[in-house]
């Protein structure tokens, strides 16, 4: 294969992707899952101020986001520590889920 046939093919295959928009979507998935998370945190504090209680609804969605951007990750980098993550964001996401049903089930039935 020579460099024109190399070029070509590299050419094919990112046609209609744009490298400055992959960049942007990157810093945007970064900066989303970090408010996200200093959203879920105030949610969290503000309810066990006014109620005693933590929210774990906010959790489950937080760690959810979370599992599937390392899910995905993983999936087309296969590096160790996406996997990783992905199962401590799984986990972590289960429990809270977990939490949320049991602490509904409780719930009074006004």
């Amino acid at each position: 294969m020579n460099k024109d046939d190399i070029l070509a093919k590299s050419r094919a295959e990112n046609q209609g992707s744009d490298e400055f928009e992959k960049q942007v979507l990157e810093k945007a998935g970064k900066l989303s899952s970090q408010v996200g998370l200093m959203v879920c945190c105030f949610i969290a504090l503000f309810s066990v101020i006014r109620t005693g209680r933590v929210n774990n609804g906010c959790w489950v969605i937080y760690f959810s986001i979370s599992a599937t951007l390392f899910w995905t990750k993983y999936i087309h980098l296969r590096k160790r520590h996406e996997l990783m993550m992905a199962v401590i964001s799984t986990l972590v996401g289960l429990l809270f889920l977990g939490l949320f049903v049991l602490e509904m089930w409780r719930w009074p039935h006004g």
